[in-house]
C-alpha cells in the first residue's frame, strides 16, 4: 500500500512538472514586410542582444545584423548583401564578430555543394571594419578567444567524386581574421563549437550532414593549440549545439535527443525528445539546462528546462513560430527565429522567457509531494493504531 502511494505521489509530481510553462514576457517581429528570419542571438554587456539573420531579396539573401535592448526593441540594423546568416558574438571592446556564408547546390540536392564564408568585424554601431573570405567553407559558429582572435567552426565542401561530402574544420585566427592554424576531420560536418574554460575547444556535429543517420553525432575536444584530446561518437543522429557545464562536462542538443557527457566525453545520461529539433542549449541559473528549438511535427517553437539529470521541469510552446537559436538572459532566456505573419510571410522574431531566480529543480510538483507525504504519514499512523 505504501509503495503504491509513493508511486502515485511521484506520478502526480511528474505530471505537475510537465504542465508548468514559463511566461513569454515579450516578443518582437522585425521586417514584417519581408521574408526574414533570425539564426543567431547573443547577449551583450549592456543587457541587450545582438541578433543575426537574413532576408530574402530578388537576387538572393541579405544578412541582417540587429542590435536590441533587453526587451527586443530595435536600436539599429545593418545589412550585408549576398550572404546567409551563421553566427554572431560581441567582442571584448564592444564590437561584433559576424559569420555568414553563400552556397550553391549541386545537381543532387544531397550531394557535395560549393560556396564560401565571410568573417566580418564591426564596431559597436555595426559598421564594418574588415572582412575575411573563407573559400570553400561553410561556417557554423564564430567565437572570440582570450588573445583577441577568433575561432571558427564549420565544414569544407569536398569536391564531387571525393570519398566524403564534407570535412569538418576548426580554424583559429588572429585579431584581423587571418588564420594561424586549422584542423580538419574528414567525413564529418561541424554544426557547433565553443571555447572551453581552459582555453581549448569543443566542436560537435554529425558524420552524415545531409541524412542525419543514427549514431553519427560526435564531439571532439582540442587543446589551445588545436591538438585533439579526444573524439567521441554518440548514439544520436546529430548535435546542433553544445555548452560547457560548471563541472567541466558538456551538455548537447540535437534532433530528438539531448545529453550530458563528462570532461572526457563519456556519456553521463541521454534523453529522448521525439519529434523535437533542439537547435540551442543553455545553462539554467538555478541548475540544469534549457533546450530550445522547433517541433518538427507541428512546426511550433518550444523551450523546456531540465534539472541536472535532464528531467524536464517546465515546457513552453509558441504556436506560429520557430526557434533557431537561444541564449540565457537576465531573469530568463531569449529565443530567436521566425514568426508567421499573415497571409504567407515570415518575419524575423525575438521572444523573452522569464524564469524567476528563486525557481529550482525541486519547485515543480512541490505541492503534490507535500500533500502525498502528509497522506503517507496519516496512513502510517492509522496502520499503527490498528496494529
Amino acid at each position: 500500500m505504501v509503495a503504491l502511494l509513493v508511486a502515485a505521489v511521484m506520478m502526480v509530481s511528474a505530471a505537475s512538472a510537465s504542465e508548468i510553462a514559463l511566461p513569454v514576457a515579450w516578443n518582437v517581429t522585425f521586417s514584417p514586410e519581408e521574408n526574414s528570419k533570425f539564426d543567431a542571438v547573443a547577449g551583450t554587456a549592456d543587457g541587450g542582444y545582438i541578433v543575426l539573420g537574413s532576408t530574402l531579396t530578388g537576387s538572393g539573401e541579405d544578412l541582417l545584423l540587429v542590435k536590441t535592448d533587453g526587451r527586443g526593441n530595435e536600436i539599429w540594423t545593418e545589412r550585408f548583401p549576398g550572404m546567409a546568416a551563421a553566427s554572431v558574438a560581441e567582442t571584448a571592446d564592444g564590437g561584433y564578430i559576424v559569420a555568414g556564408y553563400n552556397a550553391t547546390a549541386g545537381q543532387d540536392q544531397n550531394a557535395a555543394r560549393q560556396g564560401s564564408s565571410l568573417l566580418i568585424r564591426t564596431d559597436a554601431a555595426g559598421k564594418e571594419e574588415w572582412r575575411q573570405v573563407l573559400q570553400n567553407e561553410k561556417v557554423s559558429v564564430v567565437r572570440p578567444t582570450a588573445d583577441g582572435g577568433y575561432v571558427i567552426t564549420g565544414w569544407l565542401w569536398d569536391l564531387p567524386g571525393s570519398a566524403n561530402d564534407t570535412t569538418a574544420v576548426i580554424t583559429k585566427t588572429d585579431g584581423n581574421g587571418t588564420p594561424t592554424w586549422s584542423r580538419t576531420f574528414p567525413g564529418a560536418a561541424a554544426n557547433t563549437g565553443i571555447v572551453t574554460a581552459d582555453g581549448g575547444y569543443v566542436i560537435g556535429g554529425t558524420k552524415s550532414p545531409f541524412t542525419y543517420d543514427l549514431g553519427d553525432a560526435f564531439l571532439i575536444r582540442l587543446d589551445a593549440g588545436g591538438n585533439t584530446l579526444w573524439e567521441k561518437n554518440y548514439a544520436v543522429p546529430v548535435i546542433f549545439d553544445v555548452e560547457e557545464t560548471g563541472k567541466g562536462g558538456f551538455v548537447y542538443s540535437g534532433n530528438f535527443w539531448y545529453g550530458l557527457v563528462d570532461a572526457k566525453g563519456e556519456e553521463v545520461w541521454l534523453r529522448n525528445m521525439e519529434g523535437l529539433a533542439g537547435y540551442a542549449v543553455a545553462l539554467r541559473p538555478a541548475g540544469g539546462y534549457m533546450i530550445a528549438g522547433t517541433d518538427i511535427r507541428s512546426g511550433e517553437a518550444f523551450a523546456f528546462g531540465t534539472d541536472g539529470d535532464g528531467i524536464v521541469r517546465w515546457k513552453t510552446t509558441i504556436p506560429g513560430a520557430r526557434v533557431y537559436a537561444a541564449d540565457s538572459a537576465p531573469g530568463g532566456y531569449v529565443l530567436a527565429g521566425i514568426r508567421q505573419v499573415p497571409p504567407a510571410m515570415g518575419a524575423a522574431w525575438l521572444a523573452g522567457l522569464e524564469e524567476a531566480p528563486a525557481s529550482t529543480p525541486a519547485a515543480p510538483g512541490f505541492g503534490a509531494i507535500a500533500a502525498g507525504a502528509a497522506l503517507l504519514l496519516l496512513l502510517l499512523a492509522g496502520r499503527t493504531r490498528r496494529e
